[in-house]
């Protein structure tokens, strides 16, 4: 029999019961019991009165208390003895021998008893238990129906006669038949000495306590049921075993002894029923007080009761009994041990040789197996059972239903009436929550079903789980009360781990049937999707949403951009309304959601919190910008498009510059452009994408001034508080007056100029020969031109002396303003027709004198020497772009004649742009035009003008145009061009290596590749770029300083990026943007960034041929230790085992999964080859999991396989099966000494480290902090100092603030969330509570001795005994208040594991503290490399008069030297007594926990975890719905509170 499975299930320790009973199916058992019921059938009582039920008399027993009138029970949270004691005085008991019993050992209370007190802290001096401190009013408990208090007051009461009782006032063994025997005598309890006592004396005994006289068994000496407190009365029993009473056997006479000493007599009795009974029927047996539906189980077979054997024992054997008796079921197994033992009187040494063997389809014990067991031949063969109780209460009517602490009478927390009572629901289907509704008078099919307990909870154990309503149910009569239990078989009474709620609904006719809208997004193009059924706007629930179902959604609203993005789990909020449809699945082609497949509520649903968003795109294109809000459509709020949505610019720094590029962009190429901000023109609920905007005002687009984008998520943000920017694009501009009446002074002759050179041309003196203003003699006077057209200019500069080459350039961008000369013409014009010699053959047109010709500025003129280097060209008709920021673009010049000439940008398009960028040999892309001299109108004529190029042409010059003369054009209408490269916005490349994974980056913006400036440059953002590139971030080093060279004929694009890491794109990203001109200027200041990717350094193609090593896809692990998942991982290639040289988290979970392990997403990433070498080359780059993180093996993920990869190790992982810590729990491991070390944590029942990404000091402060330690500042590591552990990274980004208690309170990223280096995680070193000199010792017998432990840097260290002298063991001892001492060496009180921090000291003996010595003081890694290869100081103190001894091996000093003799002396006298007092604590309480091995001379099996302790607890264990299996941590807890009793 103890080599059978079931030993320790059947009959030990009630938490390996327990534990058996959880691997059968995990019944929830933490409130299991919570259905007994009180004896007392009256609930009325006096306020504050205790008394104790379930016991073998009124001595013992689960204690209760009275408060308001009812009866409720006391918890054993920090309950002690003295709180016994306190217990016992308030019942009329004597304190002395008070004991207390925890995990309701007395039985499980009654659910409608309530739990009224917690954590009392008795003093001992009260006289009543609610006088006792408590940290929690009464009716406020943190304990379950599983931790009620009993207690044994075993000395003092009355008693009358002659009467016996058994007691035990230990926590050994539970049986109930067992115990010390007592006699009353004189009206009180005196002891029965156990002189000659034996087994008639024991069956008389029992006989007399209602128990067989068969059976039976002897015990003496205290040992097994505590100490009698009473006087011993009863000596020398004799009895004959044929008497019925004790009292009645031959005996020393009544009160006469000489006993002495612990010589108790004890007993063990056995139950019986001697009535016939029918064959067949079963029944339950106590041996004491207690529920009906709760004992041993019984079997008439015979006509005699026999106890059931516990062989082949399954929880359907329990069931069919339970059943057969009228209840329910079964709630739990317990041994029989509990009882106490029943003899049979069938025979067959008292029990039966047959055993039952049931299963699940069974109904009835007739239909089990029932065979000989040759096993079943002892008293030990037997087990007990509760049954699920019938209706205990009577508050409601079995079936009804309602809604509680709702926020309207149309939701609230579900309570249905189940077995009398009110109980929630642990679980909610649709059909079940429309039966809800229906039954409550709702007009509608549709509810919510809420998960989250926003409607608080119930909170009463309850065996019903939830309701069972097929999809037509329209009444909850319809549907079926499905109780707790596993597989039918153990009942639960427990609370629900969740408590669901629903919201019904009435078709009040809100919305138009087939409506769709998008509800409490930021901006207008998201929300949450809503659907209008029945009159009820509804939400979506998540199912398989996906961009598909968004785009046919969006373009229904009016929203025509591809690629939405798709939201779930309820990102815009919690529903509203109910969920109608789930599963959505679209092709692309419908018009509307109604058109694609679905499932209809409620053949499915889904919570609140799994709710589908979308955010729509508009379908505009990148950098298109257009006017809203105004009165007119050149006005209005700006709105820009980028990725696909319009939206805003920010107002900060937006000025006319911004606004004239806006209306350029717009069409409005004349008139003013007047810049509005404060969101003059209103603001709409778009994002704000651009901020900062700075423009020249030449720029011929918005996205080509310098700016900050922001990415959607900060654009949302800033829509909150920002105001935006606007414009009013006016078409009439003010203008100069075109002339004005001549004014007097002129009507008369001047002498400016003489009569020689009247009509004549010059250039004004003042400025250069040739260039500058040019003047002509009229009436005296040299008269400014006003107007003047080509051909003009060409006569003036053949008169000035250029005719060689004539033509000449027009200046008139107001270079010449007027200041103190002429603002009028005298003349009208001057017309040439070409053919004249000298402008004096000009035809000269004179003004009116009302209406002479005005001009604010005056005309320059520039003419050229063609023998100048510098304005020679050729070939002809050549073309160049000017004064570029980069190379590809520029003003546009043409050789004409042998001189570079500008063209004039009327009439100039892309078709034209494109001839110039084909000529020039960029004909790739379409180019960009510029007009109003946006590069500078130079300074070359404009030759070209109203070009009319067809797109065939191979030159400029091969186009219609008009050619110099015949041009008319302002030198501020210069065009200009940009010829494209072949990029598209977004690409991104790396120049200025060999290799190709790594390099300077650049990127096309406007189809133009750029560089990023290395201000802000992150490791995230460069691992966006990689991934982008098709390389994993894992590896990914940022590069800055221009490492691998600055191209400098590219601009700078971006500045300031800032990327999370999670970006698909560097476009998702937020950054300021450049305009050319400022991103060349920056380039020759500012650095560029770089990256490098990680990838093999020479891409070798995969094997093209298949192999036979293996099936593809197929995982498997090497090298890791036997029996734990861990190992080089190996992944079948086409047929070839292959390495892994990079594993992502997301791809490690999905091979734990596929390899069997999926009980946890934790794994642990090895790339340091702990595993054994293997071949470093993976016949692959990667394996992606991004799209399919769901994925059940790694072959549903994509292969990235256009290289093999090598790298240093090739990649190892863990899995994880179980977890054994207990969660939240802190250590410090692999440091050399206790205060420091690798920080872990327990996550999921995993220990795991800590990133050092962002780890600060107060995060090591917290950590410190819930070790124990002392409060200062702490010392970081955040280079795996202490190693990286083999567990998982759990956290990265730890922010604490300082006043979290534990770690796990702190804010930070979780597993998952986050990529960390196995070479950045955390260490840290604690610092004590000790002050900077302090002395203990330690290791001695007395304190007077032991090894020298010196506080530095607040923490305890050792010194060397080297040099250690008797003078520096004087300062010690007077240190610690001794007055002499000496010097002991080698270590000899032991050498604790503690770094040590002093070498060489030298002392004189007189000092006061041994920081007055000389020393050398060791830094904390010398001390550590010293510890193995030293011996450490010790000093024996003596004092004048010898000081006491203590128990204690360790005293504190401080550092005071002022300590006096007497108080030190005092100071000892009080450690000694009270060590003395602890010491006789404990050597009682583990007495008390001996337990017996004697019962029957038959061996019990100790549980494991809990030591020699030998406590039988029959409720440990017990746990509610939803809670983890025990693990060991869960143990040691209990074991903490097990020595307690």
């Amino acid at each position: 029999m103890r080599d059978h499975p079931k030993f320790c299930f059947l009959h030990l320790f009630p938490l390996v019961c327990v534990a058996a009973c959880k691997a059968m199916g995990r019944i929830s058992l933490l409130l299991l019991l919570s259905v007994f019921i009180v004896t007392s059938k009256s609930q009325s009582c006096t306020e504050n009165d205790l008394r104790l039920v379930w016991g073998s008399g009124p001595w013992e027993g689960n204690l209760q208390i009275c408060i308001n009138g009812n009866w409720g029970w006391v918890c054993d949270n920090s309950f002690g003895t003295v709180d016994a004691q306190v217990a016992c005085r308030q019942l009329g008991f004597q304190t002395t021998g008070a004991a207390y019993r925890m995990w309701s050992y007395y039985g499980l209370g009654n659910i409608s008893t309530p739990l009224l007190l917690d954590g009392l802290n008795c003093a001992g001096n009260e006289n009543r238990i609610i006088d006792c401190p408590r940290p929690y009013p009464v009716g406020v408990v943190s304990c379950l129906y599983n931790e009620i208090i009993g207690i044994v007051c075993p000395s003092g009461g009355g008693c009358t006669g002659n009467q016996i009782r058994r007691i035990r006032n230990n926590n050994g063994v539970p049986f109930r038949g067992n115990g010390r025997v007592e006699m009353c005598y004189n009206g009180q309890w005196g002891r029965v000495c156990d002189d000659s006592w034996g087994s008639n004396d024991v069956k008389v005994a029992c006989y007399e306590l209602g128990f067989t006289k068969q059976r039976v068994a002897t015990y003496c000496c205290s040992r097994y049921f505590g100490q009698g407190y009473g006087p011993y009365v009863y000596d020398d029993v004799a009895c004959s075993s044929a008497e019925t009473s004790l009292i009645s056997c031959n005996s020393r006479a009544l009160g006469s002894t000489n006993c002495a000493g612990s010589n108790d007599a004890g007993i063990g009795c056995s139950g019986t029923i001697t009535s016939s009974c029918t064959n067949g029927d079963v029944k339950l047996w106590r041996p004491s007080d207690g529920p009906e539906y709760f004992g041993l189980a019984l079997y008439c077979k015979n006509s005699k009761w026999t106890g059931v054997c516990d062989d082949s024992f399954t929880c359907h054997t329990a069931r069919l009994i339970c059943e057969q008796l009228g209840y329910p079921g079964a709630l739990y197994y317990r041994g029989e041990g509990y009882w106490g033992y029943f003899y049979s009187t069938l025979g067959n040494n008292g029990v039966d040789h047959y055993a039952w063997s049931c299963s699940a389809s069974h109904t009835s014990l007739s239909q089990c197996s029932y065979y000989y067991h040759s096993s079943c031949n002892a008293y030990h063969d037997q087990f007990g059972i509760m049954c699920t109780p019938k209706d205990q209460k009577s508050e409601c009517t079995t079936g009804t239903v309602r809604l509680v602490n709702g926020t309207s009478s149309n939701n609230g927390r579900v309570e249905y009436c189940f077995d009398g009572g009110w109980a929630s629901l642990c679980g909610l289907s649709a059909p079940a929550s429309t039966a809800v509704c229906r039954t409550l008078g709702f007009n509608t099919s549709f509810a919510s079903i809420y998960n989250d307990e926003r409607y608080g909870r119930n909170n009463n154990p309850s065996s019903l789980s939830y309701l069972s309503c097929p999809t037509s149910a329209t009444h909850l009569n319809q549907c079926t009360a499905i109780r707790k239990g596993n597989g039918g078989c153990w009942r639960s009474v427990s609370r629900c781990g969740k408590e669901y709620s629903v919201q019904c609904y009435n078709n009040i006719g809100e919305c138009t049937d087939g409506s769709f809208r998008l509800v409490n997004g930021t901006i207008e193009q998201e929300g949450r999707v809503e659907i209008c059924t029945n009159g009820l706007w509804g939400a979506i629930c998540h199912g398989s949403w996906n961009s598909i179902d968004a785009f046919v959604l969006c373009r229904s609203l009016g929203y025509g951009g591809s690629g939405p993005t798709t939201y779930w789990t309820s990102t815009f909020g919690l529903a509203t309304g109910p969920a109608p449809w789930k599963n959505v699945l679209c092709y692309g082609w419908e018009n509307t959601l109604f058109d694609c497949q679905k499932t209809i509520y409620p053949y499915d649903s889904c919570p609140v919190q799994n709710t589908v968003g979308v955010a729509c795109k508009d379908g505009c294109a990148n950098g298109q910008v257009r006017l809203v809000g105004g009165n007119f459509e050149n006005e209005g709020t700006i709105q820009v498009c980028y990725s696909g949505r319009w939206g805003q610019v920010s107002d900060q720094g937006w000025d006319a510059n911004g606004a004239r590029v806006v209306c350029n962009q717009l069409g409005y190429t004349g008139g003013n452009a007047v810049p509005t901000t404060g969101s003059s023109y209103g603001k709409s609920n778009l994002t704000i994408h651009l901020k900062f905007v700075a423009c020249s005002g030449n720029e011929i687009n918005i996205d080509l001034c310098s700016k900050t984008k922001l990415s959607l998520n900060n654009g949302k943000k800033e829509l909150v508080t920002a105001q935006v920017a606007g414009v009013d694009c006016i078409y009439d501009v003010p203008t100069d007056p075109p002339c004005i009446a001549t004014p007097p002074l002129y009507n008369t002759q001047g002498n400016q100029c003489g009569a020689a050179q009247n009509r004549t041309v010059r250039i004004n003196p003042d400025d250069s020969p040739g260039n500058g203003r040019v003047q002509y003699c009229y009436n005296g006077y040299w008269s400014p031109f006003c107007n003047m057209d080509p051909v003009t200019a060409s006569i003036a500069c053949n008169d000035l002396g250029y005719t060689a080459y004539s033509w000449g350039s027009i200046i008139d961008n107001g270079n010449y303003a007027t200041a103190n000369l002429m603002n009028i013409s005298l003349f009208d014009r001057v017309s040439c027709t070409g053919s004249e010699s000298s402008i004096t053959q000009c035809t000269l047109v004179p003004s009116d004198p009302s209406c002479t010709p005005y001009c604010s500025t005056n005309l320059g003129l520039r003419c050229y020497d063609n023998t100048i280097p510098s304005n020679q060209c050729s070939p002809e008709g050549s073309l160049r772009l000017a004064d570029g920021v980069i190379d590809n673009e520029g003003r546009v010049e043409v050789c004409v004649n042998g001189v570079w000439g500008a063209v004039c940008d009327q009439g100039f398009d892309k078709t034209d742009a494109y001839v110039v960028c084909k000529q020039l040999g960029h004909p790739e892309l379409e180019p960009y035009v510029f007009t109003n001299s946006t590069f500078g109108a130079g300074q070359f004529p404009i030759v070209y003008s109203n070009l009319g190029c067809g797109g065939y042409e191979n030159s400029l010059a091969a186009c219609q145009k008009q050619t110099y003369p015949n041009t008319t054009c302002s030198r501020n209408n210069v065009a200009g061009v940009l010829c494209g490269y072949d990029c598209t916005d977004g690409d991104i490349r790396l120049v200025g290596s060999q290799w190709n994974y790594e390099g300077t980056v650049e990127i096309c913006f406007d189809n133009l590749w750029g560089l990023i400036s290395d201000s802000v440059w992150t490791l995230s953002t460069a691992q966006v770029i990689c991934q982008q590139l098709g390389y994993q971030a894992e590896g990914t080093l940022a590069v800055r300083g221009s490492q691998y060279g600055k191209p400098n004929n590219l601009t700078i694009h971006f500045r300031n990026v800032s990327c999370n890491g999670d970006e698909a794109t560097f476009s998702d990203c937020s950054y300021s943007t450049l305009s050319l001109a400022q991103g060349k200027a920056l380039l020759a200041t500012d650095d560029v960034a770089g990256v490098k990717c990680y990838t093999p350094d020479q891409c070798v193609p995969p094997p093209a041929a298949t192999g036979g090593e293996c099936t593809n896809g197929a995982l498997r692990q090497r090298g890791g230790q036997g029996g734990i998942p861990e190992g080089n991982l190996e992944y079948c290639y086409r047929g070839y085992w292959s390495p892994f040289c990079y594993l992502g988290t997301t791809e490690a979970t999905v091979a734990c999964r596929q390899l069997g392990y999926s009980s946890y997403d934790l794994t642990v990433i090895f790339s340091d080859g702990r595993f054994g070498s293997i071949s470093n080359t993976s016949l692959f780059q990667n394996i992606t999991c991004e799209a399919n993180p769901n994925a059940g093996l790694l072959s549903d993920c994509q292969v990235i396989d256009t290289c093999q990869s090598t790298c240093p190790n090739a990649i190892g992982l863990r899995c994880y099966e179980s977890g054994n810590c207990m969660e939240g729990s802190v250590r410090l491991v692999n440091g050399s000494f206790t205060t420091e070390g690798r920080v872990e944590v327990c996550s999921n029942g995993i220990w795991g480290t800590i990133c050092a990404n962002k780890f600060t000091a107060i995060d090591a402060y917290v950590i410190c902090k819930e070790l124990g330690y002392g409060l200062l500042e702490p010392t970081v590591y955040n280079n795996s100092y202490y190693g990286d552990g083999d567990g998982s990274i759990v956290i990265s980004e730890l922010d604490c603030k300082g006043y979290e208690p534990t770690v796990l309170d702190c804010a930070k990223k979780d597993y998952g969330s986050f990529t960390c280096s196995r070479d950045n995680v955390i260490g840290i070193v604690c610092q004590e509570n000790c002050q900077d000199g302090d002395i203990q010792l330690s290791g001695g017998t007395t304190n007077t001795q032991g090894t020298v432990q010196y506080c530095y840097y607040n923490t305890w260290g050792l010194i060397s005994d080297n040099s250690w002298t008797d003078n520096a063991a004087r300062v010690v001892c007077s240190q610690l208040g001794h007055t002499g001492g000496t010097a002991v060496r080698g270590s000899a009180y032991g050498k604790p594991n503690r770094t040590i921090v002093l070498s060489s000291v030298d002392c004189g003996g007189t000092e006061n503290s041994l920081q007055d010595c000389q020393s050398s003081i060791l830094s904390p890694d010398d001390g550590r490399s010293l510890y193995p290869h030293v011996a450490v100081a010790g000093v024996m103190c003596v004092d004048s008069t010898p000081a006491p001894t203590s128990g204690t091996s360790e005293v504190v000093s401080t550092n005071s030297a002022a300590v006096g003799l007497a108080i030190v002396m005092i100071f000892l006298i009080l450690i000694i007594l009270i060590t003395i007092g602890m010491i006789l604590y404990v050597f009682f309480m583990r007495q008390k926990v001996i337990r017996t091995n004697a019962v029957l001379n038959e061996p019990r099996v100790k549980m494991s975890g809990l030591g020699d302790t030998g406590v039988n607890n029959p409720m440990v264990g017990l746990e509610e719905e939803g809670l983890e299996d025990f693990n060991t941590a869960d143990q040691d807890e209990l074991v903490d509170r097990l020595n307690k009793m």
